[in-house]
This record gives C-alpha cells, sequence and structure tokens, in this order.
C-alpha cells in the first residue's frame, strides 16, 4: 500500500474543519437567540392594539371567513391564515401568537448570519448578527404585526441573491423570488420595494463597474457562447426571480379571486394604506443630533490623519469621543437619541450607495455585493416613510447592521490609509458600531427593565387567552377587569362593538364576537356602507356593550353613529382609558 492511501487529503480534512466549524457557530447562535427571545417574547408593556387588528381577524379566519370579503383590514392575507395555523396546532390564545413571532425571529437571526457569510468572514458575520438581536420594537417587541414574519423572507431573499452572486446559479434566484413572494404577501409595500431593487440589480448585471466584467459576458467567450447561451445569462435572472414570485403570489390571487375577495383585496393593498399613511404623516425629526456626532468624527479622523506621529494625540482623541457618544447616548435626551435611530441608518444607506456606485478603491465584486444588501435594507427601511415613526427604524435595524459591518470590512485598508494604523485604525472602526450598540443597550434595558433587572411587565394576566403572557401590573389588572366585565354582560354567543382599537383586542381575549366587520372603525378604508351596515347590526341584534374612548367618541365622524350611542347607551365603568357604554334600559 503507497504510504497515505486512502487517507483524507489535507484539503478535504481543513474543509470539514471549516464546515464543522460553520456548524458549531450556527448552533451557538441559535441557542443564544432561542435563550435571550424565549426570556422576553411574552412579556408585553401594553395592551397592543395587533390583538385586535391580526389576532380576532385571524380567529375569523380559522372560522372561514375570508379577508376582505368578510372583514375589513389593511394587511395582506398571510399574517391572518399563519395565526389561523397557530391557533390550530396550540390552540386560540395570545401565548401562542407570541411564540410564533418568537420562532420567526429566531431563524432571522441566523438568516441575518448567513447572509453576512456569503459577504464577510465568521467573526464579522457573527457580531453583526448578534447586535441584530436586541433591536427590539419598543411598543411591541414580539405583536403579532406583519413584519415580524416578513423579515424572516427578506432575510432569506437577501441571502439568496448574494449566493447567486457568488455562484452564479439560477436556482438561488428562483428561491429568492419564492422568498420575496412571501415578504409581499405579508407586507406588499416592502415586497415591491426588494422585488424592483433585485430585478434592477439582475437586469443590469451586465452593466460595467469600473474593473467589473459581467458573469454572462465571461460565459460567452467559452464553448458554450451561443445566441441562446447569451440571452439565458443576460436575461436568466429577472425570469427566475420573477417566476419564484409568481409560483407564490398567482395561487393567493386565484384563491381569492376563487372567494370573491380579490378585487376589494387589490383596491384595499393600492388605495387603503396610502390613506392610512396620510392620515399618519409627521413631521420628520430635527437632524441637529446627528449631524453633530457626524461632524465630531469627521473633526477626530481630520486630526487622526493630519497627527499620525505622534500618535499619542490622535489615539486621545479618538477615545475621547468614544467615552463622550457612550455618555451621550446613555444619559442624553431620548428626543436626541430619536434623531440619531431615526437618521444613521440613512447615513449608512447613503454611504454604502455611495461606495457602490462609485467606490473605485474597492474591488468591484465587493461593490456588486454592497449594493445588494443596500437594496435590501433599503427595502426594510421604507417603511418608515412618511409616518417617520421609531419604531420603523428598530425594525430595519439587522439589517442595516449588514450593511454596515460589510462596508466597515470593505473599506478597513481605506480607513486605515487615512486615519493612522494599529489603535487609530481600530478606533475608527469601532464609533459607528459602538453608536448603534449603545443605543440598542438604551431602547433594551428602556423596554424590559424598571430599576435594576426587573423586569416592567412581571404581572400574569389570569384571563384563558391571557395565560403565559406578563403585562406591568396595572394593564393586567385592566385587562383581567375589562374581561371580566365583557363576559358578564355579553353572553358566549353574543356581540359587542368596539368602537375603540383596543375593544377589539379586549373583545378576543374574553373570546366575545365584535358586531363590525371593521377592525380599523375610526382608521382607513372603512366605507359609509359599511358603517351604515355595523350600525345596522347593533340595532338589530339589540347590542348591549360599547368599548370605546373617550377620545374616539370625540373622533366619530360617522353622525348617525354618535347620534345612535347618544340616545341609546350610556357609560357604565372606565378601566383606565378604556371606556364600556351599556344600552339604555328602555
Amino acid at each position: 500500500m503507497v504510504k497515505g492511501e486512502n487517507l483524507p487529503s489535507i484539503s478535504t480534512q481543513v474543509s470539514n474543519r471549516v464546515r464543522l466549524a460553520e456548524s458549531l457557530v450556527l448552533l451557538l447562535l441559535l441557542a443564544l437567540a432561542t435563550v435571550v427571545y424565549a426570556v422576553l417574547f411574552n412579556r408585553a408593556n401594553v395592551l397592543s392594539h395587533s390583538i385586535g387588528y391580526n389576532l380576532y381577524a385571524s380567529e375569523r379566519v380559522l372560522e372561514g371567513a375570508i379577508p376582505y370579503r368578510d372583514f375589513h383590514t389593511l394587511y395582506p392575507p398571510a399574517i391572518f391564515y399563519l395565526n389561523a395555523l397557530l391557533f390550530e396546532w396550540f390552540g386560540i390564545s395570545l401565548h401562542s401568537a407570541l411564540l410564533g413571532v418568537m420562532i420567526f425571529k429566531v431563524l432571522t437571526v441566523l438568516a441575518i448570519y448567513l447572509s453576512g457569510r456569503e459577504i464577510m468572514p465568521r467573526l464579522w458575520s457573527l457580531v453583526a448578527a448578534v447586535l441584530s438581536l436586541l433591536w427590539l420594537r419598543p411598543n411591541g417587541p414580539f405583536k403579532s404585526v406583519p413584519m415580524h414574519y416578513g423579515a424572516l423572507f427578506l432575510a432569506l431573499a437577501m441571502y439568496l441573491i448574494l449566493r447567486h452572486e457568488n455562484r452564479k446559479q439560477l436556482t438561488y434566484v428562483f428561491l429568492a423570488g419564492i422568498s420575496l413572494g412571501f415578504v409581499a404577501l405579508f407586507k406588499h409595500n416592502i415586497g415591491a420595494y426588494a422585488l424592483g431593487g433585485s430585478l434592477a440589480l439582475l437586469i443590469f448585471e451586465n452593466l460595467r463597474l469600473r474593473g467589473y466584467r459581467p458573469a454572462w459576458q465571461n460565459a460567452v467567450d467559452d464553448s458554450d457562447g451561443t445566441l441562446k447561451s447569451r440571452y439565458k445569462r443576460r436575461y436568466g435572472g429577472p425570469a427566475f426571480l420573477l417566476a419564484g414570485f409568481g409560483a407564490v403570489v398567482l395561487p393567493v390571487l386565484v384563491y381569492m379571486q376563487a372567494s370573491r375577495a380579490l378585487l376589494p383585496m387589490i383596491t384595499t393593498m393600492l388605495f387603503g394604506p396610502g390613506e392610512f399613511l396620510l392620515s399618519r404623516l409627521a413631521t420628520p425629526l430635527s437632524p441637529v443630533a446627528p449631524l453633530v456626532l457626524l461632524l465630531a468624527f469627521i473633526a477626530v479622523a481630520y486630526i487622526s490623519n493630519k497627527f499620525r506621529s505622534p500618535a499619542l494625540l490622535a489615539i486621545l482623541l479618538w477615545v475621547i469621543l468614544l467615552l463622550a457618544i457612550v455618555v451621550f447616548l446613555l444619559f442624553g435626551r431620548e428626543a436626541d437619541v430619536n434623531q440619531v435611530i431615526f437618521y444613521f441608518p440613512m447615513l449608512v444607506l447613503v454611504l454604502g450607495s455611495l461606495v457602490g456606485i462609485a467606490g473605485g478603491a474597492v474591488v468591484a465584486g465587493r461593490r456588486r455585493s454592497l449594493l445588494i444588501v443596500v437594496i435590501f435594507a433599503a427595502a426594510a427601511l421604507m417603511e418608515l416613510f412618511p409616518r417617520f415613526a421609531r419604531e420603523q427604524s428598530i425594525a430595519a435595524m439587522p439589517f442595516i447592521l449588514v450593511v454596515l459591518f460589510y462596508l466597515l470590512y470593505i473599506l478597513t485598508p481605506v480607513i486605515g490609509g487615512f486615519v493612522g494604523e494599529r489603535w487609530q485604525h481600530r478606533l475608527a472602526l469601532a464609533t459607528l458600531p459602538l453608536i448603534f450598540t449603545v443605543i440598542e443597550v438604551r431602547l433594551f434595558f428602556g423596554t424590559y427593565f424598571d430599576g435594576t433587572f426587573r423586569f416592567r411587565a412581571a404581572t400574569p394576566v389570569s384571563v384563558e387567552r391571557g395565560r403565559g403572557a406578563y403585562f406591568p401590573a396595572s394593564t393586567a389588572a385592566l385587562i383581567d377587569h375589562a374581561v371580566a366585565y365583557i363576559q358578564d354582560r355579553v353572553d358566549t354567543n353574543g356581540n359587542a362593538f368596539a368602537q375603540s382599537d383596543a375593544g377589539t383586542s379586549l373583545l378576543f381575549l374574553a373570546n366575545r364576537k365584535n358586531v363590525s366587520n371593521a377592525q380599523f372603525w375610526i382608521g382607513v378604508g372603512v366605507t359609509q356602507a359599511e358603517r351604515a351596515a355595523t350600525l345596522a347590526r347593533i340595532d338589530k341584534s339589540q347590542t348591549k356593550l360599547i368599548i370605546t374612548s373617550d377620545e374616539v367618541l370625540a373622533a366619530e365622524k360617522y353622525e348617525p353613529m354618535r347620534e345612535y350611542i347618544e340616545k341609546n347607551f350610556q357609560s357604565t365603568v372606565r378601566f383606565d382609558d378604556v371606556l364600556m357604554l351599556e344600552r339604555r334600559a328602555n
């Protein structure tokens, strides 16, 4: 026997070690995300209106109702059918829905890591994924909203497009199209942004970046460089992406058409959200705090460039800057921190776009990968406009972090050449990640803890459908008392009218029906015909109870409803801002 025969080659041994290390990292990340989220997922600081918007509607779907035809909603249909499935598996409860969100968020962290591994070393990707863990929406970290589910499919689509970029296999593009189809079924606007950006990238794949030769042009020089092969490589990507997208979306459209819900769904998706957004137009935040941080960074970088030798002054300035950032972000005004949350993700995307398009100092292949992650992060962040809600920036942060770390990774030589090597270089690289990390820590502790590591939401609710969920003591008491009151006054098969958004959430927890088919009663998209039909049902069934609030009563625009309530109902009890109205005795 020849010495070494039948023994694995050195390259095979190295490959096996790499795969083993990658598997171990994935398992550790899975364990970390699962443990962290398992501790947090069932702790809510407020009675979320999404319980009424989504979970009550999901229960109706489980009973056979069709969205848009049988009840009004502004969301695409996937969230209702997913939660209906969870209810069928685990029972109809708030805990079942929270558990479903937890599973999706754990998988999203893994997808973020895998996306990073397509373009960065393991350590960089792992840090980006771990830092994405605690970027949780303060007003409902695990509430049932569409992008808590859609983010997973958006991250998977980004990962698959990056794999195609590295391997040039159209199968990945097809699978990315499938993922984007699911994104659209959860959040159609974000799905449209990501699909449009991905199509543009694939269509213009033959567009030369400086020093970049497209894959299809390389292939034409091979023996297989026929006209058919050339067109396949040039147009195959967009065609496969659209095919995957259609494979998911078209069957849903056919089902909706067969259920007589397609036209109202299209009308809602095209016009309802626009009306919703217009009703919530807000003024953008002041950019003063982000500008101060940015100018301070530029000033220190300039001084570091001018005073490389001796380097002590530059190092001292970087340390002072980092300490000042930590103090400002931890102890500064919340309004100033919100400005940074609002504008710094945009700054990262603008820098990423500039480097991707015109960064001649960066290898062109890396610039294309940078543009891919910028497209998906921008799709997630576009939810911010035009409401300018802080929570939308926070929801997009996992994708922003991938852009940030990849941008720093490919610009490392450039940054080192400008500010100086070793400590100046390291401190400069740490500045932006530190800003995002300190804000993340502040938000996380402010959201979950009251005082020193005491959960704000530490009181369990006793109602059957809320068991396993924890709230602050005052909110838990409100839920328990309001639900008991509703159940005492409304028969099991009876109806109440949820005029306020909180009302439908309480009806879900009380296992009682809403006489209205409009989940957003005071919101948008509720037609005059639906309002009239609701009023007719209230009168015909002699509905005994209305759940509302002073604010909602004052905002009622449908005059017949206002007059009917004033004539037939009276205020009986108040639970915090929830007001109960009971029908007057004849």
